[in-house]
């Protein structure tokens, strides 16, 4: 199967909420790094005038929107394809969440769980109100939230200021059980968020920039998998990106521990024919995000551009992995297949890729 990869970056903020960069000045910077796409979700305002291709870059705009009332703040949303500002709902997640559906938008709940960092006077903003329905999916992997996670101490932060990549583990555990207990009963889809803002903070006598656009956009971005090729048009390449996210055909990447264009998550399914001529079998094929009937039996292909510790899971559940760049798996069960891949930096074991489900059903299931 033959598909286009775009590479993006979204869930970041410019100086029209609570950024340091404008859009103008964020997609040069998304250009030089060579990203695709860029989506600024700047808090509770929708930026209009802004969407276009700047050079080999489009720049699209959603919004992330939370109640600014609320003590303790939480339940950060984020909004796409929206073409009118939705922060007045903010105070009522699900009335939010209809408000964006309403104009023919989606979203995803961003960073579910967090982890506050009083040394540097950072909240947690959670997700808390788990009773929603609607939403298209989870930001399960948060750069800024698994950052500001990891700052126990002024001397571990100090480090980690200046060698981020020794506090970037992966998802939150607790995100990818939530996620595997959704996927239980639906179609939830995975995107990941740098949350980028390129904020000075000052430790002691310390100032220092965490973390610039520059870095992120070369660390968590999104590689969507499209049948259609952007043509330069703005209404229609916003359609494929955004058909892609709402349908899963996506994974996430760490690209800082190594490019992860080409990762590949494919299955077959061959179905024996008995009413035609020459007999045999006709087969049906699914990357991430898809449905595939269960026959007798799904094949499934995880194909790496670079050597990783490739695990497959069902149901939240490891099956099969190999350490390489190939893994091959027979499944004669239905159920939620995903893929992870981890890689080795500073002498430990990090996240890389996690791809978006692909959905093994029983025959004639709904």
């Amino acid at each position: 199967m033959n598909f286009n990869e775009y590479v993006g970056n979204v869930h970041l903020h410019t100086t029209c909420s609570d950024g340091t960069a404008t859009h103008e000045e964020i997609v040069r910077i998304a250009q030089s790094a060579g990203l695709d796409f860029v989506i600024p979700t700047d808090h509770n305002v929708l930026v209009k005038g802004k969407e276009g291709w700047y050079g080999h870059t489009l720049l699209l705009v959603g919004e992330e929107v939370h109640d600014t009332q609320r003590v303790p703040e939480a339940n950060h949303y984020l909004a796409f394809n929206i073409t009118e500002d939705v922060a007045s709902y903010a105070k009522n997640p699900q009335a939010l969440i209809d408000a964006v559906n309403a104009q023919g938008g989606f979203g995803f709940i961003a960073h579910p769980f967090e982890h506050s960092a009083p040394l540097v006077n950072e909240a947690a903003f959670p997700w808390v109100d788990w009773t929603v329905t609607g939403y298209t999916g989870l930001e399960i992997w948060n750069y800024m939230s698994e950052f500001k996670a990891h700052l126990p101490n002024t001397l571990q932060a100090v480090l980690l200021v200046y060698f981020p990549q020794a506090a970037i583990r992966g998802p939150f555990p607790e995100t990818l059980a939530r996620w595997d207990e959704l996927l239980r009963t639906r179609k939830v889809v995975a995107i990941c968020g740098s949350d980028a803002h390129a904020i000075t903070y000052h430790l002691g006598p310390l100032l220092r920039e965490v973390f610039s656009y520059r870095h992120l956009f070369r660390a968590s971005n999104l590689h969507i998998l499209t049948e259609e090729t952007f043509n330069g048009q703005l209404d229609h390449d916003k359609k494929v990106i955004y058909d892609a996210l709402r349908e899963g055909h996506c994974f996430t990447a760490y690209d800082l521990l190594g490019e992860a264009r080409g990762f590949r998550f494919t299955a077959t399914s061959a179905m024996l024919v008995t009413d035609c001529k020459s007999g045999g079998s006709k087969t049906a094929e699914a990357i991430m995000g898809d449905e595939i009937t269960l026959q007798s039996q799904v094949l499934f292909e995880v194909s790496s551009p670079q050597r990783a510790y490739i695990r497959l899971l069902r149901d939240g559940t490891i099956v099969a992995h190999t350490r390489g760049k190939k893994l091959h798996h027979t499944a004669r069960e239905q159920g939620v297949y995903r893929v992870e891949a981890y890689r080795r930096c500073f002498f430990r074991k990090r996240g890389w890729v996690f791809t978006n489900p692909i959905y093994v059903r029983a025959p004639n299931s709904s």
